[in-house]
């Protein structure tokens, strides 16, 4: 369901606390934690959804209002953020990227969701309709929101599907009319929701290309990916790019290996968006996609803060740089004989797990906004 006005204040009380947002930024600085920062405040926006009749809201920070027509904007930046839920920080450091373009503010809309846990509404000011997670995977993952005693929700929705429907209303004709590119860019277990979303959507169709508007996925120094066969990389001899199934002794000591989300199997049940979608489409759509590998070079530490050591995780490499250049391997490997694929890998060098060092990079200015460091500004 499409926002309207009366879902939203009004537009001079919400253009004031996204004004009192970019102060922050621009009077105080932000830092670049390496360790998840958690949240302190919600964002002051919210995307409102019926579900059977009853209303969901997706808190969210913007530059600009969504529900308004705004011929300037031509790029659509989604910053998402990883297990920290704090979604204000990945806001505020994706605007202090887009400084570094000259002009890019102007015709670009940052926008931050906020996809809230159980554990975070207890220390926060929710409203009575915004819609949380029980689970931190499930909110990465496109499972379907939380209820609790505290918060009773009488519906649920899968994140996934929110962000689709967040994203049709932003690609609306007429909304943005010139509006070119839309980047969904995640970090961490934000990067997590980005490998996954991008693999399992059916939004970024052929009907998004005919109005002229594309979508780019940038995946961010996640703990683990969602692999799209029981294949992984042969272990103990050295080489990051030979996948084969795994012998029994291994998978009788990991038998959820390639459950998901690390593999496409029992999709049934609390996957119900990838279980509609399946296996086979996801698996013959991920490789069309347009999907950037951004790595860390320092992310590269096996005791690394909140990064994945269960067997599945561990089956895909010892830290975040192995994961993401054995993945990338496997990409090339699965689609080989398919056709080919639309995925690259790109590296920041002096960079470890910390998404606002990778958002202000050389490499992610030119994956988030098409700007070449010393030479022009890209559309």
């Amino acid at each position: 369901m499409n926002a309207s006005r009366s879902d939203f204040a009004t537009i001079g009380h919400r253009a004031a606390r996204s004004l009192l947002l970019l102060v922050g930024l621009l009077a105080g600085g932000i830092a670049y934690p390496g360790a998840p920062a958690l949240a302190q405040e919600l964002c002051p926006e919210r995307f409102h959804v019926l579900v059977e009749g009853e209303r969901l809201s997706l808190p969210f920070c913007s530059t600009h209002p969504i529900d308004e027509p705004n011929a300037a904007v031509e790029r659509i930046v989604f910053s998402i953020h990883g297990v920290g839920t704090n979604a204000e920080t990945y806001f505020r450091n994706m605007i202090r990227a887009a400084e570094r373009v000259p002009g890019a503010l102007g015709r670009t809309l940052v926008i931050a969701p906020q996809l809230l846990t159980a554990a975070y509404v207890e220390n926060l000011d929710i409203g009575a309709t915004d819609v949380f997670w029980n689970m931190s995977s499930q909110r990465f993952w496109g499972g379907e929101s939380g209820s609790n005693e505290a918060h009773p929700r009488a519906v649920s929705i899968s994140s996934f599907e929110i962000v689709d429907r967040l994203l049709a209303q932003l690609a609306e004709p007429g909304r943005f009319p010139n509006l070119k590119v839309i980047i969904l860019a995640g970090h961490s277990g934000g990067g997590q929701f980005t490998n996954r979303y991008a693999a399992a959507n059916t939004f970024d169709g052929e009907a998004l290309r005919q109005r002229g508007v594309r979508i780019r996925y940038l995946v961010a120094n996640p703990s683990t990916y969602v692999y799209l066969t029981e294949e992984r990389v042969v272990p103990g001899v050295g080489t990051r790019d030979e996948f084969v199934v795994p012998s029994a002794d291994l998978t009788e000591a990991c038998p959820g290996f390639n459950t998901y989300g690390t593999g496409l199997e029992d999709l049934e049940g609390k996957w119900s968006y990838l279980a509609e979608v399946g296996g086979e489409r996801i698996r013959e759509q991920y490789g069309k996609r347009n999907v950037i590998y951004l790595k860390g070079m320092d992310d590269n530490d096996p005791e690394g803060g909140s990064l994945a050591r269960g067997c599945s995780a561990m089956m895909q490499g010892a830290h975040r740089l192995e994961r993401g250049i054995t993945y990338f391997n496997f990409i090339e490997h699965f689609y080989k004989e398919r056709g080919g694929h639309n995925h690259r890998i790109s590296f920041v060098p002096g960079v470890s797990h910390d998404h606002g060092g990778m958002w202000a990079s050389d490499q992610g200015l030119l994956h988030i906004f098409d700007f070449r460091v010393g030479g022009e500004t890209g559309r």
